[in-house]
C-alpha cells in the first residue's frame, strides 16, 4: 500500500474541520440589540455581581421564538445565557433563562437563574454567541 494512502483519512479529517470552522453569518440588527441587552441584563438580576462578569455567552433569541397558542405574538423569544464570572473560588458560571420581546423598549429588564431540571432545556443543547 502506499504511503500516502494512509495519510488520506487524515487529510478528509483536516477539510471537514476547516469548513465546520467557517464564521458565523453576521447577526440582525434585532439579535445584535438582543445581545446587547442581554450582556447588561442576564448576570446583575440572576444574582451576578456586575464588577465580577467577564463574558456572557447566550442562546440566539431569533432561533428561539415563544412559540405558545396563549401567546399572540411573533416577537417573544426564550433564552439561557451563561454568564461567566471569577470569586475568591476561581472562574464560575451562572446560567439564567432570559425572557424578551423584540418590539419592547428595552427588550427585556430580567433574568432569572437557571438550574437544569430533567427533560429541560440546557445552555449546552444549542450554540451560543457572545453577549459582550
Amino acid at each position: 500500500m502506499n504511503r500516502y494512502h494512509a495519510l488520506l483519512p487524515l487529510a478528509a479529517a483536516a477539510a471537514l474541520a476547516l469548513v465546520g470552522c467557517s464564521s458565523p453569518p453576521p447577526l440582525s440588527a434585532q439579535d445584535s440589540a438582543a445581545l446587547e441587552t442581554l450582556a447588561a441584563v442576564a448576570g446583575p438580576t440572576s444574582n451576578v455581581s456586575a464588577h465580577r462578569i467577564s463574558s456572557t455567552e447566550c442562546w440566539l433569541p431569533s432561533t428561539h421564538a415563544i412559540e405558545d397558542a396563549a401567546v399572540d405574538s411573533s416577537t417573544l423569544w426564550r433564552v439561557i445565557c451563561r454568564v461567566h464570572y471569577t470569586d475568591e473560588t476561581g472562574e464560575r458560571y451562572q446560567d439564567a433563562t432570559c425572557i424578551g420581546d423584540f418590539a419592547l423598549e428595552p427588550m427585556l429588564d430580567h433574568c432569572y437563574r437557571w438550574a437544569h431540571y430533567d427533560f429541560a432545556p440546557a445552555f449546552e443543547d444549542f450554540p451560543a454567541v457572545t453577549a459582550s
